[in-house]
């Protein structure tokens, strides 16, 4: 099917400060969940995000509007830290969410620095340490919402999109299956009653407009990731959701060409989700004006590098 998606990424302002992992008695929140207190303090949602697109052509073009509290440069010093220090793999543990301190893939080492141009990050550590990322040393778990029209056609591309970014990125995704969630803006980072006793693991919704308002017209898709912010200060993503417009993508989903751009669109909301942002360069999947990329170019497989290879924090 010839499309024409154009996206428009933004980061909210309405939350500026991370919630805060508190340690009474020395516990964190990942083993003493009654530790967290979410309504103590605000949580930064780097979406919603949107996808828009118009049967056209096969022009992708996608357009940012970036506000907020944390910036990420092109490059910096941190680049070249993070490039001499990122570690060996470790000795794999378990894909259960238990934090740790060893890798459970072998990380993704990419050291030539492409041109500023073709990557960007959306947010760094107040300290400018480095960007905010999962944790490398945890599965990210996710769930999928379906809706009729979707299903197995669906989610297979779902499944293939992640499979590319878990290659780009060195990152462990588990796919936990089927989710009745309601996706929300404002969603809880932790739902004992649903998902027990972790990280509410990463929403991928198909949604509609009436579910949410922000799917009508063009716009195909929305998402964003959500940091936590220890003790220290330090921010890490623990999870993210995504809204699919069922309608719009699912059509594309009978030939084999709808369904790799359908991927590529879900490939592109997941790297927003883990922290990659928009490029100018139109030979990137992440640029701002893409014309017919269905897969990773150099700048967004140097980003997503960086971005699977964060600082492990056992302690959420």
């Amino acid at each position: 099917m010839l499309r024409k998606l154009e996206e428009l990424d933004r980061l909210d302002l309405t939350n500026p400060d991370p919630e805060q992992v508190l340690w009474p008695g020395g516990r964190s929140s990942r083993h003493d969940p009654r530790a967290w207190e979410p309504g103590r303090h605000r949580a930064v949602q780097t979406g919603p995000r949107s996808h828009r697109h118009r049967s056209t052509s096969l022009t992708i073009v996608v357009a940012l509007v970036v506000g907020g509290y944390y910036g990420a440069p092109h490059a910096g010093e941190w680049t070249n830290r993070l490039l001499a220090a990122r570690p060996d793999s470790g000795t794999p543990h378990p894909s259960s969410g238990s934090g740790s301190d060893a890798r459970v893939l072998p990380p993704v080492l990419i050291t030539d620095i492409p041109s500023s141009s073709r990557y960007a990050l959306i947010a760094t550590q107040p300290d400018g340490s480095g960007p905010v990322t999962f944790d490398p040393c945890r599965s990210i778990h996710f769930v999928v919402r379906d809706r009729p029209g979707a299903g197995a056609r669906g989610h297979a591309a779902i499944t293939a999109a992640v499979a590319e970014v878990s290659k780009a990125t060195g990152l462990d995704f588990v796919d936990d299956g089927a989710s009745h969630e309601t996706p929300s803006t404002d969603r809880a980072l932790y739902q004992p009653d649903r998902y027990g006793d972790r990280w509410a693991p990463v929403l991928i919704a198909w949604s509609d407009p009436t579910e949410q308002p922000q799917l009508s017209g063009n716009t195909a898709g929305l998402g964003g990731g959500r940091p936590i912010r220890d003790t220290h200060g330090h921010l890490t993503y623990v999870s993210g959701t995504i809204w699919l417009d069922t309608a719009d993508l699912t059509p594309g989903l009978a030939s084999p060409q709808g369904a790799a751009n359908v991927q590529a669109v879900v490939m592109h909301e997941i790297g927003h989700v883990l922290g990659a942002d928009h490029v100018h360069d139109p030979r990137e999947l992440m640029a701002a004006e893409n014309s017919g990329q269905t897969g990773f170019g150099v700048g967004d497989r140097f980003a997503l590098s960086v971005l699977g290879n964060g600082q492990c924090v056992p302690s959420i």
